[in-house]
């Protein structure tokens, strides 16, 4: 028994996940567990689609359990991303999963490496804090960086979305979870954020832009897999604005993400009484804070997440599982965090189990207000999980 573990979003599921899946048992995997995010995402915004409509989906074309990763640690940065879903895929118990599978640009694993330690030892670095008193962003700070210092082949390993999601997976593992391999899995057709598709082949948002339309999107996601209710940020953009225009700079910089200097940017960009939330992000958009890292921001505010609530996941929730997910769960027989399907359970373990709870409770509540409310709302607790065939 060789257990993979995947670290995804699925938002939406599509074929690129399916292939990631298929390639990592082709690789040698009998049994695949999926980190998943839950209602929030790390691109600051609500899921496309339901969670437990994505797991299932990932059950029904090659994961055996889901595990959900929640708010906030879902919609943090890709370090907290990373650390977080290594944290609890370590916490099943050593031994569980032996290896590590993700899609990146780059499959060169030593590559990925080099650029790990390369990431590792510039992250407080007078050459980092150099580029970023020139305006540049964390990213490209460290990018240029590693460049200059490392070479051009190590420095692109830091520059695409995917293989910048693997380098933090390798120095996840390498802090946490040493017994575990990583396994780059080449991408197929198209990039993280390619628009365009190539045969059935298209990225997740490429497909969130097509459902957006109303566009047919079954030729890149597996039958019965197709999300029927859908949920975009744009639907409380006024909500999002109102919060903003409202806060003050003590609120600010309680958010994750938020230095002085920012807040004071939010408050001055908000005093312009921007009309949308594009209008927002593009104003105060500049060259050191990036989109993402806005709409992060913006998500916090929304779900009131605080930087004391980033510390690390305090409980493993199951969300979907078949035949092969009961034999993983099998061997967990010593996890390392309280593990469950119930959240009722799960969040009475502690104080902080609770606060998580709450969290991802307001996002799932968010992103059902981002929907066109044609069925009534279920809560987390009143959801039931079932083995899937």
């Amino acid at each position: 028994m060789l257990t993979a573990g995947i670290i995804a979003e699925f938002n939406p599921f599509h074929n690129g996940h399916k292939y990631l899946l298929n390639r990592t048992r082709e690789n040698g995997a009998t049994h695949i567990v999926a980190v998943m995010s839950g209602a929030a995402v790390q691109r600051g915004e609500c899921a496309v689609a339901d969670k437990y409509f994505r797991a299932q989906a990932a059950v029904k074309n090659g994961a055996d359990l889901v595990i959900e990763l929640p708010c906030p640690f879902s919609c943090s940065s890709g370090e907290i991303f990373a650390m977080s879903a290594v944290k609890l895929l370590a916490s099943l118990g050593e031994g569980v999963v032996a290896r590590l599978s993700f899609g990146s640009e780059i499959e060169d694993l030593r590559l990925l490496e080099k650029a790990a330690e390369a990431s590792s030892q510039l992250a407080d670095s007078r050459e980092v804090r150099k580029n970023l008193a020139a305006g540049q962003s964390y990213p490209m700070a460290v990018y240029k960086a590693a460049c200059e210092k490392y070479g051009m082949e190590t420095g692109e390993a830091l520059a695409n979305p995917n293989s910048i999601l693997g380098v933090e997976y390798i120095k996840a593992l390498k802090k946490l979870a040493p017994h575990i391999q990583p396994s780059p899995v080449a991408r197929m057709a198209v990039g993280h954020h390619d628009s365009g598709t190539v045969g059935s082949f298209a990225s997740a948002s490429a497909v969130r832009g097509m459902l957006r339309k109303g566009e047919d999107v079954s030729g890149f996601i597996p039958e019965g897999c197709v999300p029927q209710k859908t949920y975009y940020m744009e639907n409380m953009q006024k909500e999002l604005l109102y919060l903003l225009a409202c806060a003050d700079k003590p609120m600010l910089t309680e958010l994750p993400d938020v230095s002085g200097e920012i807040a004071d940017r939010i408050i001055s960009v908000m005093k312009q009484m921007p009309i949308t939330a594009d209008d927002f992000f593009n104003a105060c958009k500049s060259r050191n804070i990036t989109m993402a890292r806005l709409r992060r921001i913006g998500l916090y505010l929304v779900l009131g997440v605080k930087k004391s609530d980033i510390l690390a996941p305090p409980y493993i929730r199951i969300l979907a599982f078949n035949g092969r997910g009961k034999e993983i769960l099998a061997c967990c027989k010593n996890p390392l965090l309280p593990m469950d399907t119930s959240l009722r359970r799960l969040e009475q373990t502690s104080d902080y189990s609770g606060r998580v709870s709450q969290l991802e409770q307001n996002a799932v509540k968010f992103q059902y207000f981002c929907g066109d409310f044609t069925d009534a709302y279920i809560n987390d607790y009143q959801r039931k999980i079932t083995l899937t065939e």
